[in-house]
C-alpha cells in the first residue's frame, strides 16, 4: 500500500513574534504545507522513529515520488516552541547552500506542527566519530563543508546568522557523507553585518561547545560559532567528545592543549587512523582548532579564515596521499542504517545550560601551544 502524498502549496500565515526574529518581527513561509493526516500517511502513521531531541521526535517517511524523508514533528511536551518551530522554518525557507539540509516543507495544522527534511542516510558526524573510524581525508572533507557552510551564514545572507548551537549532532551526513549542517531553531540575525553580537536573555547551547565569553556576556557573536566549530575540529582529530568521560580534564580543548603541548600529535589523534595521515596536515588542523577555542574573541579567526587554512590543509593531505596507497576503510551508503541517531533534527534535549599555510615545525608547535594554554595574551 502507498502511504504517500503529494504535498499542497499553501504558504504559512504570517507569524508576528516581536525583536528576536527579523526585520520587521514576522515570518512569512512560502513552502511547501502539508496537513496532519498526510503527515501520517508520509509515515506510515508515524512507524519509525529515527531519532528525538528538544523538538519532539524524527520519524521516517516517503513522499508519493519515492523520496525518502525525515520528518520533525514537535511534541506538545517540547521545551522548544512555536517560537523556535517558526524560526527554524523560516531560516531554511529563505537561505539556501549545498552543505544546508533542506527543508522540503513544514505542518502547521492546530496543534500540530513539523518541518520535513530531506533524508540524511549517514546520520550525524557524532556517530561516526563515536562509532565507525573515518579516513582522516573524509574528516578533512566534513570539516571543510562545514565550515563553509557557517562561513555562509555569517557572510552570505542578509541578515547575517549565529547558528548558536554547532556541535557533532548538527552536523548530518548524507549517502556520499558529504556534511550538511541542521538545526536552525537557535539561531539568531545581526540586525547587520556591521554588528559585532546580538542581544539574547536566554544561554543556549551543548556544554562542552559553548563559547565563554557568550556564557560571561550572554551575547553571542559569530566567534561564538567559531570557537564550537574548533571543538568540532578537536573531535574529529581525536575521535573523542567534547567532554571527555574520564573525570579529568573537563573538556576535549584541556585534554589535546596539555599533550600538544608536549609536541607529540601522535598522542593526540584517533589511533583507530592507524598513523594514515599526513602529520603537517593534522598539525595545522590542530592549530586551527586551538586557535579558535582561544578563551579571548579577539583571538579566534573568522570562519572565512578557517576556510582558507582547511583548504590548505587538504592540499597537504592529498600531496602525501599522492605517493602512497591510502585506501578509505569506511563504507560509504549504508542505505539507512537504523542504528545511526537523526537527534539533530528534533534538537537537543540539554539545549538550553547556564553555563602558516605551509608545513609546522613540531618543536615551534610545542612550545606555541604551550604558551596558549597559559591563557590568552591581548593584542
Amino acid at each position: 500500500m502507498n502511504n504517500s502524498v503529494k504535498p499542497q502549496n499553501d504558504p504559512m500565515a504570517s507569524y508576528a513574534s516581536g525583536s528576536d526574529v527579523y526585520g520587521d518581527g514576522s515570518l512569512r513561509l512560502e513552502s511547501r504545507r502539508f496537513t496532519y493526516e498526510e503527515l501520517k500517511m508520509i509515515t506510515n502513521n508515524f512507524q519509525r522513529v529515527l531519532g528525538r531531541g528538544g523538538f519532539g521526535y524524527v520519524y521516517d517517511g516517503f513522499l508519493e515520488d519515492g523520496t525518502q524523508v525525515a520528518v520533525k514533528l514537535r511534541s506538545q511536551s517540547s521545551n522548544q516552541g512555536v517560537k523556535e518551530f517558526l524560526a527554524e522554518a523560516h531560516i531554511l525557507t529563505r537561505i539556501h547552500h549545498k552543505n544546508l539540509v533542506s527543508m522540503i516543507g513544514y505542518c502547521n495544522d492546530g496543534e500540530y506542527m513539523a518541518l520535513v527534511y530531506e533524508y540524511m542516510s549517514e546520520g550525524t558526524l557524532q556517530d561516526h566519530i563515536e562509532g565507525r573510524c573515518l579516513p582522516w581525508r573524509r574528516r578533512l572533507r566534513i570539516a571543510l563543508e562545514s565550515a563553509q557552510e557557517l562561513e555562509y551564514l555569517h557572510k552570505g545572507c542578509n541578515p547575517p546568522l549565529i547558528h548558536r548551537d554547532v556541535k557533532a549532532t548538527n552536523i548530518l551526513l548524507n549517502t556520499k557523507l558529504e556534511a550538511r549542517i541542521a538545526n536552525f531553531g537557535l539561531s539568531k540575525a545581526f540586525n547587520s553585518e556591521s554588528d559585532t553580537y546580538v542581544s539574547t536573555n536566554t544561554l543556549v547551547g551543548m556544554p562542552g561547545y559553548v563559547d565563554p565569553e557568550y556564557q560571561a556576556t550572554m551575547q553571542p557573536t559569530a566567534k561564538s560559532d567559531v570557537y564550537s566549530f574548533g571543538v568540532v575540529l578537536l573531535e574529529l582529530i581525536t575521535g573523542k567528545p567534547a567532554i571527555p568521560r574520564e573525570a579529568e580534564p573537563t573538556s576535549i580543548i584541556q585534554w589535546a592543549r596539555k599533550r600538544m603541548a608536549l609536541g607529540n600529535i601522535e598522542s593526540v589523534v584517533d589511533a583507530r587512523m592507524r598513523g594514515i595521515y599526513d602529520v603537517n596536515s593534522v598539525w595545522k588542523v590542530a592549530d586551527i582548532a586551538l586557535k579558535c577555542t582561544s578563551y579571548a574573541l579577539t583571538q579566534r579567526p573568522t570562519m572565512t579564515d578557517v576556510v582558507a587554512q582547511l583548504q590548505e590543509c587538504i592540499e597537504l593531505e592529498e600531496g602525501h596521499a599522492s605517493g602512497d596507497v591510502n585506501v578509505e576503510l569506511h563504507t560509504t551508503g549504508s542505505g539507512g542504517n537504523p542504528n545511526l541517531s537523526y537527534g539533530s533534527y528534533g534538537g537537543d534535549q540539554s539545549a538550553d545550560i547556564s553555563q602558516s599555510s605551509t608545513a609546522f615545525d613540531m618543536e615551534e608547535n610545542a612550545k606555541r601551544v604551550l604558551a596558549m594554554s597559559m591563557g590568552p595574551v591581548a593584542r
